[in-house]
């Protein structure tokens, strides 16, 4: 059965954390996380976040930006 993500939501990062893309030093300022079976969550500065959204919302899925309240 293929896990379909059909959603990408992406949270504020709210702790100390490097972006995941290979060889990124900077810090990453976006959770990005998809559903389906299997939950992903990947830490993003705001320009590999950007790249991300933009890459899976040509591939049809909804991009959900989440704002936390303090």
């Amino acid at each position: 059965m293929a896990d379909e993500t059909k959603t990408i939501e992406l949270w504020p990062c709210r702790y100390d954390a490097r972006c995941n893309v290979m060889n990124c030093k900077a810090k990453a300022t976006t959770l990005a996380r998809s559903g389906g079976r299997r939950m992903k969550q990947y830490e993003l500065c705001s320009v590999h976040a950007d790249q991300v959204a933009q890459r899976e919302k040509l591939k049809g899925r909804e991009i959900v930006r989440r704002e936390v309240g303090r």
